[in-house]
């Protein structure tokens, strides 16, 4: 029987991923992420639009200036939160795994190891398909939805992404 060893690692032993080397997504996602959230704006404005027609009371000139103080301070808080945070989205790919990053408020960093991967798929939405960008999704044993999506890609980088990904996976076959 193998001589069996769980040995302690310390925390300054443990190997880093350097920010600095993450690959930034492609500028034309963040002017999708910007139109969602127009659009997000737009639907809002418009509920209110169609509460306030609708309606059959008047409401107090204080609540409707507290209602639209709300909604613009909404979009102003959802549109400064996509600004300052599309810097912050990048991902990385080494020699055993791939890594995204996001997040300003709550940061989130997600590693996959090539061993672990069993399907990859490349998507392609209306906006996407407008900027020529893709997402790839990557997928591991035990779930049914992604376990990593990287979005913000263009086109042929996110098929040569697929291409390798699957090479890696079929190694460890």
């Amino acid at each position: 029987m193998e001589n069996f060893s769980n040995s302690v690692i310390i925390p300054g032993d443990l190997p880093e991923i350097k920010q600095e080397l993450f690959n930034v997504l492609d500028k034309n996602y963040l002017k999708i992420l910007l139109i969602r959230t127009v659009l997000f704006a737009l639907i809002l404005i418009g509920s209110f639009i169609a509460f306030l027609l609708f309606s059959e009371e008047e409401l107090p000139n204080f609540v409707l200036i507290l209602i639209i103080s709300a909604i613009v301070l909404l979009i102003a808080w959802s549109t400064t939160i996509t600004v300052l945070g599309f810097p912050r989205k990048g991902y990385l790919v080494r020699e055993r795994d791939i890594s995204f990053k996001k997040g300003l408020i709550a940061y989130k960093q997600t590693s996959v190891p090539f061993n672990r991967i069993q399907h990859v798929e490349v998507n392609q939405g209306i906006l996407a398909k407008l900027f020529k960008l893709s997402s790839v999704k990557i997928y591991t044993a035990g779930g049914t939805s992604s376990d990593l999506s990287i979005p913000g890609l263009p086109v042929e980088t996110a098929h040569k992404l697929k291409a390798f990904l699957s090479e890696k996976i079929s190694e460890h076959e």
